[in-house]
């Protein structure tokens, strides 16, 4: 998979991991008590998600391109660095476009990462696993026509 396609398709789902997550975190709060219909939020916040997307994705293209060569313990640090790096530009984004403001809003958007991490990677594997099975199918018949 060439890394453009990578890099849109992990912006696509890491975008609309976190938009799934805000509609849940206002869910959480309404079922707290708070009022669903005062739940909102700004163009600016919109932006700031798939802006998040997209710088997030890069890590990811770049680190998981070329990872035949790794050992499990290579591959298994690499792992941890990129869920940490990426943790840091989620909470640095959060920081700067408001997405908390208190720590129990912190909490929530820590709780959503986590979250959006696993969605991704179980999404990215159906997806290779997918591609995978088209491309033995083809060669398949392309073995059973000779």
């Amino acid at each position: 998979m060439n890394k453009m396609k990578l890099w849109l398709e992990q912006t696509m789902m890491i975008s609309f991991a976190i938009f799934v997550g805000i509609t849940l975190e206002g869910v959480v709060y309404a079922l707290m008590g708070d009022d669903l219909f005062s739940f909102s939020i700004s163009w600016i916040q919109i932006l700031s998600v798939i802006l998040t997307g997209a710088l997030c994705s890069i890590p990811t293209s770049i680190c998981f391109t070329d990872i035949d060569h790794l050992t499990k313990s290579g591959f298994l640090v690499r792992l941890i660095l990129h869920c940490a790096g990426l943790y840091v530009i989620v909470a640095l984004f959060g920081w700067i476009f408001k997405w908390f403001v208190q720590l129990d809003g912190f909490i929530m958007m820590t709780v959503i990462y986590f979250l959006v991490y696993v969605f991704v990677w179980l999404v990215t594997g159906w997806f290779y696993k997918r591609d995978d099975k088209k491309i033995n199918k083809a060669l398949d018949d392309i073995r059973d026509e000779d």
